[in-house]
This record gives structure tokens, sequence and C-alpha cells, in this order.
């Protein structure tokens, strides 16, 4: 087997409270490559780390990030114990330590988000995704050091050569329900790096068996919550005969 890749989702957001300092720094510690998370700016125009468009379901709070301060937001504790980080003190958490994918979640954030990675010195360590192509677009204008990722999520027809010529990316993430062998053999072939991922409301067992699957495919690196399950799957796979 290749050596695979951990890769933690939101950071180890099964141990700590996700997309927080604290589920960054539990998955540096579980050995994970490169963690994803998610980018917004609010009211005051900082980019900050959140996944949805309001703070109901991950913190004690209510309210819309676009609607928010600063420092409204910095009051605001997410599973009850843990700030809401922005973007910059992010990237100086994870400098030499970690790789980092950055999840844009709305249009006319690349520039400033490409500012702040190139000003911690961070473009060879970072990758940026969206589904927003648009913005995948305007990185690339902005700074083509910093590589860019697609997302293939559904089952059906997938040209990796015609997305490269589109977009430009180095990176496809794809899930697990969308991966198809040979789609993801061609994509290897025109040099991209392949990320899958899991949900996490699954079984060890359930999961492992989606492991054995992305790897049989070929893929570089397996990412979820618990990044400590994706390490224990690595070193026992392949099974005992």
């Amino acid at each position: 087997m290749a050596r695979i890749l951990i890769g933690a989702h939101r950071g180890a957001m099964c141990h700590a409270p996700e997309n927080t300092l604290a589920a960054f720094e539990t998955a540096i510690a579980m050995g994970t490559h490169r963690i994803e998370f998610d980018v917004r700016r609010c009211k005051s125009g900082q980019i900050v780390v959140m996944h949805d468009e309001t703070v109901e379901r991950t913190t004690n709070a209510r309210g819309r990030v676009a609607e928010m301060t600063l420092a409204e937001l910095a009051a605001v504790r997410a599973g009850g114990s843990e700030p809401i980080p922005t973007l910059e003190q992010t990237l100086a958490m994870a400098k030499g330590r970690v790789k980092l994918l950055v999840e844009i979640k709305e249009p006319g954030l690349a520039a400033d988000v490409v500012r702040l990675i190139d000003d911690a010195g961070m473009t060879a360590d970072c990758t940026i995704s969206s589904f927003v192509e648009p913005e995948l677009l305007a990185t690339r204008a902005i700074e083509p050091r910093l590589a860019t990722a697609y997302f293939h999520t559904t089952p059906g027809p997938f040209d990796p050569r015609a997305v490269i010529d589109r977009l430009g990316v180095s990176f496809l993430v794809v899930w697990a329900r969308a991966a198809d062998a040979q789609q993801l053999a061609a994509a290897k072939r025109y040099g991209l790096h392949i990320r899958t991922g899991f949900a996490d409301n699954l079984t060890y067992e359930q999961t492992f068996e989606l492991f054995r699957r992305m790897v049989d495919m070929g893929v570089d690196e397996i990412a979820c919550g618990r990044p400590d399950w994706i390490g224990r799957m690595i070193d026992t796979y392949p099974p005992a005969q």
C-alpha cells in the first residue's frame, strides 16, 4: 500500500468543537498531515473560521456571521468553551506544523484569503477549495503558486483534463459516494492529488470498509473528524490473511 496521508475534517471535530483551534491542535497531535476548515467574512471585514452561515448549530449564540462583528464573535463559544478563530490566528497556529485545506464558503473572499496566507508565509502549505468556482479562478490569478482543489461530490461523468484546463487545479476532493476507480486512475495520470473523506456518523467498521475501498482505488489522502481512526486504519491495512 502506498503511503496514505491523514486528513482532518474541520479539525478533529469528533474530539473537540469543529473549526476551532482546539480541534486543530487535537488533529495535529493525532498525526494529521492536512487540516480542512471553512472561512467566511464577518461584518467588520475579517475572515473567520466557520462552516455555517449562522452560528446556531455550533455555538452558544445566534446570528448570521455576515451580520456579526469580530468583537461580537469574540464573545461566542463553540461547544460551550472554544472561541471562533480568525484565519490569521489559524495560520499562525499551523505554520511549520501542518498543511491546510482552506474552503472558501462565499464569493469575494479570495483576495483577502490569499493575502493572509502570503503574509503568513504559508503559500506552499495551503490549498484553496471552494464550491464557488470563481473563487478558485481568482485565487489562481492572484497567486499562481497557491494550490487549488476541485470537488467531485456526486456519481457521474468526471473529466480531469477538462477540470484542470478550466480551473487550473492540482488537487481533487472526491466524496466516497462519487468515487470511481477508472476516473480516479485518470485523475492520477493527470497529476491530481486525491483526497477523500467520510461522514462521522459511521462505526469504525463501516469507516474501515470505506477506507479499504478508497485505498484500493489509489487515493492519496483520507480524512474525517477522527484522524486517530485513519491512523489506526493505515497501521492495520492490508489486514492479516
